[in-house]
């Protein structure tokens, strides 16, 4: 009479030999398995990036101090935006569909919503499907489905995708002309005020470093359907000049640059520290 015991083992035996046959005969992968990301491509090695949508086609370019918008302005991009874009390079899923399978106009992927080229590879936006507000992706003739997050992102335009600072992070300034006064360098590299007397040193170098530095909290196209309020001129030191016009200070202040097509918007306490001089702060 067999024991419970060596039956159970006897079963165990068996069930291993009827797994370890039809693991070899119907080549069954065990474990974890990766998921494949969509391009071959690593988003350090991207080198160029071109949108396409409806509205726009943006074309940038990576160069040695970050990435640079070549059209449809020539101005430096906003690097964290464009490398968030590039993360779609190596989104990783599952779902993944021949694209010779499955009618593409049903997935709106004969005429696409967008297009994005990275180095050579493209990636194309279609529609969304209905459960999990997913987007049918195609690159080559594979059509993924990846959370809908590149597109809404890649509509914004030329918005999100230029540097958020007044002035191009590649040409130093020489010299800000406002209305009241002008601060330009003097022969030691220091910041002097011309027109005015008394200010502080370091709240002049604070506005010019401002000018330089500072992002703004959103940028949008220009809307030129104000009169502006005063007229800054901006010396740069490779001999350029950037005109910007104040189009408001409250309740927020926004500065347009007419000569790229965009404005820039900041808190509106940031009066005294971008476009004016508080008579207050006065060195003793």
């Amino acid at each position: 009479m067999f024991s419970r015991r060596w039956i159970i083992n006897y079963v165990l035996v068996v069930l291993i030999v009827i797994f370890t046959y039809v693991g070899n005969r119907f080549d069954v992968q065990t474990g974890y398995q990766p998921q494949q990301h969509i391009t071959g491509l690593k988003p350090e090695n991207i080198e160029s990036v071109e949108i396409q949508t409806a509205d726009t086609v943006l074309a940038l370019k990576r160069d040695s101090g970050g990435w640079m918008l070549e059209s449809p302005i020539r101005w430096p991009a906003n690097d964290v935006n464009v490398e968030r874009l590039l993360g779609i390079a190596s989104v990783e899923t599952d779902s993944r569909l021949a694209a010779n399978e499955i009618d593409l106009a049903t997935l709106g992927l004969k005429f696409p919503k967008a297009m994005l080229r990275l180095n050579n590879t493209e990636v194309l936006f279609g529609a969304t499907n209905n459960i999990g507000a997913r987007r049918y992706t195609m690159v080559g003739s594979t059509v993924f489905l990846l959370p809908d997050q590149h597109l809404p992102f890649i509509t914004q335009g030329l918005t999100a995708m230029v540097d958020r600072r007044l002035l191009p992070r590649t040409n130093e300034l020489s010299a800000l002309k406002m209305p009241e006064f002008e601060i330009s360098r003097d022969d030691n590299n220091t910041w002097q005020l011309n027109g005015a007397d008394g200010f502080a040193q370091d709240q002049i170098t604070t506005l010019v470093e401002n000018w330089q530095n500072l992002e703004a909290s959103r940028v949008k196209l220009f809307s030129a359907n104000k009169i502006p309020q005063q007229k800054i001129r901006v010396l740069l030191a490779d001999g350029q000049n950037q005109e910007f016009f104040v189009m408001s200070i409250d309740p927020e202040i926004i500065i347009s640059n007419p000569q790229i097509g965009l404005q820039y918007h900041f808190p509106g306490e940031l009066y005294y520290q971008l476009i004016s001089l508080r008579a207050d702060e006065i060195s003793g």
